[in-house]
């Protein structure tokens, strides 16, 4: 069980290490629905990302912490432009490891993001970020930075319990711990 404190330091360090990686990238400006190559930069300072496009339209396929996730465009127009919002989705093939009472007991104590299982009965876990009107780009990374934490808490409470047979950490830990916006690193 990863306690208060060891999440909090983590966390903490996690942020530091992704600030310091982030301080080439420049977030001067607004990010919308319309930003995929933005997005993609941005998305880029935390790890390898892909431009992708299927039947459903552009996504980004991404890479955080050797987790691999999608960035998905949605609320889209028929053209697939102007998009009202974007969604961060990672996954694991569960192959019956994980159970709904492992996603629930994630969902009781979250508020910055949703667990189920698929319909492949996959341990899947979302974040969805509004970007009506646009937001900054400040705001779009310290978003991904809320996603790191997220993630990472995910797969040590819920992910790897699962795949060693144990059940999930019970959550002493609600949401991420973030340092305060002043100590984030200028950029």
């Amino acid at each position: 069980m990863l306690s208060v404190r060891s999440f909090a330091v983590v966390s903490t360090l996690s942020a530091v290490l992704a600030g310091s990686a982030i301080a080439q990238v420049p977030l001067g400006g607004m990010v919308t629905g319309n930003d995929y190559d933005r997005i993609l930069e941005i998305a880029g300072a935390y790890g390898p990302v892909e431009r992708r496009s299927d039947g459903d339209g552009q996504w980004i396929r991404a890479e955080m912490n050797d987790i691999v996730y999608s960035i998905s465009f949605l609320n889209c127009d028929d053209n697939g432009m102007n998009c009202g919002s974007v969604q961060f989705r990672a996954w694991w093939e569960s192959n019956g490891s994980h159970d709904v009472f492992g996603m629930n007991q994630w969902n009781r104590d979250r508020r910055f993001s949703a667990a189920y299982m698929d319909a492949e009965d996959n341990a899947t876990i979302e974040f969805d970020v509004n970007l009506a009107g646009g937001v900054t780009a400040v705001n779009f990374d310290d978003t991904l930075q809320w996603w790191e934490a997220v993630l990472g808490q995910f797969k040590d409470m819920v992910i790897d319990p699962g795949f060693r047979g144990e059940p999930p950490a019970t959550s002493d830990t609600p949401d991420p711990v973030m340092p305060p916006p002043s100590s984030a690193p200028t950029k």
